[in-house]
């Protein structure tokens, strides 16, 4: 009765293949399997399937032979797309997803025993590839990899899978050469296979899954079987769809075309009342990737069906599949949208009272579907104490047990951390969970969570070993507490498209999860805590992606120039460290996250939302008639808020008008409208007015009623009330415009009236529109007349404004180099200097004008700076920042000016006090008192003066921020060698308080960077240079490489420091191609001290290139150093330099010159004249200094680059020394870029000074393929 059985099936399927037959013409023969070829006697072995596969390949242009992976023995897994076009990555498979279609990825094979798909997979993707213009491509990428168990193939033996029908020659076994089988690898993923294949699924990102099998069991009609996912903690939207619709249209379909009978996967029980299918761990393919958010499709050919019958019926199958998801597919792309949606969306927000249905099954069981359904089956009788088949045919009414719910439920986490004390004891779970492409994070900062640690109360291991475990289960208690987790802790969570399975990995009684397979057995004990911890609801986490893992196959990318200044990938090695805010008090600071205000505790992390935010704020704005919901939104949703001192309301810039809003959504204001610009806003001290310049005037608004006043009356271009003109600008206020400064209790303005009326105009033209465009520009070039500034002081009040009387100055050659209020706003503090800046008068004027009173004259040996403001204390003593002993340091200096005394001393310097804390007698500054290229934080006693005490102790340059108080200080801090990282310390020793950001810059570890190291370079005098080198990646002391320097030289600004500088990456880039990249200050520019800086005075460039020279000696010097090919580049005071090298030295053989004073007559006054006086007064100096006048003596090939709008270093200074060159029968390049200023960018621009670079130094550009 078997035998009739089988010949039956037989008969159905023969008529079903042959109604499937292709028409036209006949099969080439080296396209047909080995199945065919053989009559269905035998099955292909690996480099059989490996040749099909490619001689499928070259039969279309469609095609594309690919390798997923390798195998245990070495194999790699072979792997053929079709796509229309074609596909060969997983970019392009995604660009096509991206586009609409759907990725389909069909396995074989993976017990390589079960050999239906191996064969009938090839034949399908035959099919598709010799029907042109196949319909299924319209809409989809299909992936076939129809031999996954390549190594259990090769075991081929007649004796395996006894009972199976076919083939009659041998198959391979079920596990691979290690004896593992694949398809219980989806958790522990510890076989090359699997581990290829999830790698395969998370670059891919397959919408379908298909995997083929062949089984067993009882007895039944189904030549083919089917199930999709299961596990009730996948979405059940899409386990419901794959399930109750796509599983019913394909068997209806598939039995119409073919008469082929199909059902749902599984076995009768003895009593033919029930069907079970295969168990709901995720450790099944199905399983896995259902619990990804992915429609999976388990196909099984009946073993006890002919070998031909389960073949064909397995490619028909999957056909079928294949033409119900293209017919289907925006219902399916929507389908797995909104899985990966409900699944984010549900990690994001856990609900803190779930319902059933949004908590996580950790251990699901079996369920019947709701109705009973006919199994086909046979008659069955017992012979020689066996049941068999009696070949009758009979329908049986069952129970179907194919679904999945939950056995245990628990609630949903938003985050799973593992401590930073175990990651390292944890690091298989880890890449593990990486290998499965969960999104793995690192905690960045310590911060203090609500957490839930969950207490081991029972635990056990199978006694008997499976899949080489002997797999562990544990049950456990959550309990909630508060506990300070370190930086380095391992997070993940629970929103991202994995995170069902995350949290099905990570769950202490998940069935089947990382426990099961001991991944966590060294850290579990009955009556500990489980390693890993649930953070429950949602909560602000500071943190990045972990280290990549890396296989056999990485290759660290080549840092060329074309990966760095020309892919539209970006490079970015100094990650991004943050930590802090605006201090609130000392206890708290100020952050603005996702749009929303919150206040954070410093020491433990813990936030809380303001009572103010930006919705509230855009609420008040949008009803305002001026800007609606959208202005508003537009206004109000950033970051960047511009408060108050107070931080009760906000200030907002749009069309030219200001706009005020209360931060609580109570009040909003149009302040000001006008066709003309309000330009330099700001609060008064005391948040109830806003001061602004228009039209050159002075006005303040009332930011409660909106009333408007005038201040001033008289300005015009020429005479600007409270807004500098552009050498003041330039040269005096950092590049600010602002000329008005409030008095501390908000009643008066303190301001500059400038008259630039006696100023020569600067002329720039403007080709670049159809109508030719003139800027004509105040700018006072050196010995010219500077404009005229007076200082004024106006009530806000209203009424006429007051003058300080500066009669006992000569108006003409007098600066006003800096303004300050006293907090009581009794005078204004004020720097008064002579033109040549030799002196300064420190004065205090009156609220009321008149005479100011001098305090004190500042002196030194060359010129004098308005460093900083006054720090006033409350007696109205002050600190002043002096260089007058050659080093800038602070004295004390009572009300009246009277010198109390130094608080600093010493060979370092002072770059800016932070706080006087007058309560504990002492100053807080940053400087340099232990290393000339790094800023450190210092506190030191006010009086009597004392050694100041570092603060900040890691290795770098630091910059700080104090808390109010004088308690607390967050340090953000790098070095040459080490990324950014933020703390949080202790202002009494400097001690660790909390860590705010490890910043680590894993991208570093993806390109192949030459050595960079900081350089000592001893100057013929004996004075230290500061320098560094950057080596080429394949650096070689036995080859000669050329010297490129890049420096910018001018007085007092260094560029060489101990500091990460992102990591040069620009650097690199040219030491990719074989320069030898040289950073190095002349002692002018070293930051050690006025005193080094002075070196320059009265002949700026002549000590600089002296330095410059005895550092190309010192490099030169180095066998691998080749002083036949040196370079040097720069821009503005840095292409001066490089052009006064090559007018003035023999040791250079080019240099780019950008933006070059190439003339110091040619420059502003106030910037000049402080190092040079004026040519009157030194002619000497400004003709030794000038390139323009050595343009004979030009050495090596020169490259000059400027702006033609360039408002700062105008572009006379290049076309002067243009002229001058071909005057002297001198070659040179030049290359001017229209309506370009003072900076210059853009590729053209950058690739043009690098092809410069290469041709003078005579190299070539390497690919990055070469590097690699």
């Amino acid at each position: 009765m078997a035998a009739r059985l089988f010949s039956v099936l037989a008969l159905v399927l023969s008529s079903a293949c042959a109604a499937l037959a292709q028409t036209g013409a006949p099969t080439p023969p080296e396209q047909l399997t080995v199945a065919e070829k053989s009559e269905f006697k035998a099955t292909a072995r690996y480099d059989e399937v490996v040749s099909l596969l490619d001689t499928l390949a070259k039969a279309s242009p469609k095609a594309r032979r690919l390798d997923m992976g390798k195998t245990g023995e070495g194999r790699t897994i072979p792997v053929l797309t079709l796509a229309d076009p074609p596909v060969a990555s997983a970019r392009e498979a995604r660009a096509q997803a991206d586009a609409g279609k759907l990725v389909v990825l069909m396995i074989g094979n993976i017990h390589a025993g079960e050999v239906d798909g191996k064969e009938g997979l090839p034949m399908l993707a035959r099919e598709i590839i010799n029907q042109p213009d196949h319909p299924l491509l319209k809409n989809m990428v299909l992936v076939f990899a129809p031999i996954f168990n390549c190594d259990g193939n090769e075991r081929v033996s007649k004796d395996n899978r006894p009972g199976q029908h076919g083939p009659d020659e041998g198959m391979g076994i079920r596990e691979n050469a290690a004896g593992l089988d694949l398809n219980r690898d989806f958790v522990k993923l510890e076989s090359s296979e699997v581990r290829a294949l999830v790698k395969f699924i998370n670059e891919w990102d397959p919408a379908i899954f298909v995997d083929t099998h062949t089984t067993n069991g009882s007895y039944h009609q189904y030549a083919v079987t089917y199930e999709g996912p299961r596990h009730p903690a996948g979405d059940s939207a899409l386990i419901e769809y794959v399930r109750d619709t796509m599983f019913p249209a394909v068997s209806k379909d598939l039995e119409a075309k073919t008469g082929l009978k199909t059902f749902y996967y599984g076995d009768f029980n003895k009593e033919h009342t029930r069907w079970d299918s295969f168990p709901l761990q995720p450790r099944f393919t199905t399983n896995y990737v259902g619990l990804r958010g992915r429609i999976s499709v388990l196909s099984e050919g009946y073993s006890y069906s002919s070998y031909k019958e389960r073949v064909l019926g397995t490619r028909d199958f999957v056909r079928t599949c294949l033409e119900f998801a293209s017919s289907n597919k925006d219902q399916i792309r929507k389908l797995l949208a909104d899985a990966d949606r409900r699944t984010i969306d549900l990690g994001r927000n856990p609900p803190k009272d779930p319902k059933p249905e949004q908590q996580l099954a950790v251990r699901p069981k079996a369920a019947k579907a709701p109705e009973t359904m006919k199994a086909a089956g046979f008659v069955e009788e017992v012979r020689d104490g066996k049941t068999v088949s009696t070949g009758e045919k009979k329908d049986y009414d069952v129970e179907v047990w194919n679904r999945g719910e939950a056995d245990m439920l628990v609630p949903r986490a938003y985050a799973y951390i593992i401590p930073q004390p175990l990651v390292s004891g944890l690091k298989s779970a880890v890449e593990t969970l990486q290998r499965h492409g969960i999104e793995v994070e690192e905690l960045r900062e310590d911060i203090e969570l609500d957490i839930e640690a969950c207490k081991v109360t029972q635990m056990a291991r199978s006694p008997q070993e499976f899949q080489k475990h002997n797999t562990a289960r544990v049950d456990a208690e959550r309990r909630a507490e508060s506990r300070l987790i370190p930086a380095g802790s391992i997070v993940v969570r629970t929103g991202q498209k994995l995170g069902h399975l995350a949290s099905i990995l990570l769950e202490p009684a998940s069935d089947d999860g990382l426990v099961t397979w001991n991944f966590f057995d060294e850290k579990l004990a009955m009556g500990q805590d489980f390693p890993v911890l649930r953070v429950p609801f949602s909560t602000h986490l500071h943190t990045t992606s972990i280290r990549p893992l890396r296989d056999e196959s990485f290759v660290q990318e080549s840092l060329s120039y074309k990966r760095v200044n020309e892919s539209d990938r970006g490079v970015n090695l100094n990650g991004n460290p943050s930590g802090g805010g605006a201090w609130i008090d000392d206890d708290t600071w100020r952050v603005n996250r996702n749009g929303g205000w919150f206040k954070v505790n410093a020491k433990t992390g813990r936030a809380e939302k303001l009572t103010f935010d930006n919705e509230a704020i855009v609420k008040a704005l949008a009803t305002l008639p001026s800007l609606g919901e959208k202005g508003a939104g537009e206004l109000a949703r950033t970051p960047f808020l511009r408060t108050d001192a107070g931080r009760t309301g906000a200030l907002f810039e749009r069309d030219n008008d200001l706009y005020y809003a209360k931060l609580d959504g109570s009040l909003a204001l149009r302040l000001t409208s006008t066709p003309e610009p309000e330009e330099l806003s700001e609060f008064s001290p005391d948040g109830k007015f806003v001061a602004f310049v228009r039209n050159f005037d002075l006005y303040v608004v009332d930011t409660v009623t909106g009333a408007e006043r005038r201040l001033t009356t008289d300005g015009t271009d020429l005479l600007r009330n409270g807004k500098h003109d552009w050498v003041y600008f330039e040269e005096l206020f950092n590049r600010s415009w602002k000329g008005y400064w409030w008095s501390p209790d908000s009643t008066r303005l303190a301001f500059y009236r400038t008259d630039a009326s006696m100023v020569p105009e600067y002329t720039l033209v403007d080709d670049l529109p159809q109508k030719q465009r003139v800027e004509r520009v105040r700018y006072p070039r050196v010995g010219e007349a500077n404009p005229q500034v007076k200082l004024g002081i106006v009530r806000v009040a209203g009424g006429t404004p007051v003058f300080a009387d500066l009669s006992d100055y000569d108006a003409q050659n007098m600066l006003i180099a800096g303004v300050a209020w006293w907090p009581d706003s009794s005078s204004v503090f004020a720097g008064i200097q002579n033109r040549y800046q030799t002196w300064m008068d420190c004065v205090a004027v009156s609220p009321n004008g008149g005479k100011p009173a001098r305090l004190f004259r500042e002196t030194t040996q060359a010129w004098v700076e308005f460093l900083a403001d006054p720090a006033f204390l409350s007696d109205g003593s002050f600190l002043w920042q002096s260089e007058r002993s050659g080093w800038r340091h602070l004295y004390h200096y009572a009300k009246d000016g009277t010198l109390k005394g130094p608080v600093t001393t010493g060979e370092y310097e002072v770059r800016s006090v932070v706080k006087v804390d007058e309560k504990n007698n002492v100053v807080f500054f940053n400087g340099t008192k232990d290393s000339h290229i790094a800023s450190n934080f210092y506190r030191t006693p006010l009086s009597p003066a004392g050694t100041p005490t570092r603060l900040t102790t890691e290795p770098g340059s630091h910059s700080t921020s104090l808390n109010p108080g004088g308690t607390l200080f967050v340090d953000n801090w790098s070095s040459f060698n080490t990324p950014g990282k933020v703390a949080l310390r202790s202002a009494a020793d400097g001690s660790l308080v909390r860590t705010l950001d490890t910043n680590p810059v894993y991208a570093i570890e993806e390109f192949k960077l030459g050595k960079s190291e900081l350089v000592q370079i001893p100057a013929a005098d004996g004075f230290v240079l500061e320098g560094y080198l950057v080596y080429p990646p394949d650096f070689d002391p036995a080859k000669k490489y050329p010297v490129w320097i890049t420096t910018y030289a001018g007085p007092h600004a260094p560029t060489v420091s101990d500091g990460w500088g992102g990591g040069r990456v620009g650097q690199h880039a040219y030491a990719h191609d074989g320069f030898l990249m040289f950073g190095v200050d002349p002692r002018s520019a070293s930051g050690k001290g006025a005193v080094s800086a002075w070196a320059c005075y009265k002949q700026l460039g002549v000590p600089e290139l002296k330095d410059l020279e005895d550092a190309v000696r010192w490099v030169t010097s180095k066998p691998y150093a080749d002083p036949s090919r040196v370079g040097i580049s720069g821009f503005s005071y840095g292409g001066f330099i490089g052009a006064y090298a090559l007018t003035h030295s023999t040791l250079f053989s080019a240099a780019i010159a950008g933006g070059p004073p190439t003339d110091w007559r040619e420059y502003d006054t106030i910037y000049t004249e402080r190092y040079m006086l004026t040519p009157q007064e030194n002619p000497e100096g400004y003709d030794k200094t000038s390139v323009v006048k050595a343009a004979g003596n030009l050495v090596g090939r020169l490259m000059l680059v400027h702006g033609t709008l360039d408002d700062n270093v105008h572009p006379a200074n290049s076309w002067k020394l243009a002229k001058a060159l071909q005057d002297s029968g001198k070659q040179f390049e030049m290359a001017m870029y229209p309506g370009w200023r003072h900076g210059i960018g853009g590729r053209q621009y950058q690739r043009m000074n690098y092809e410069f670079m290469l041709r003078t130094m005579k190299l070539t550009e390497k690919s990055e393929e070469a590097t690699k």
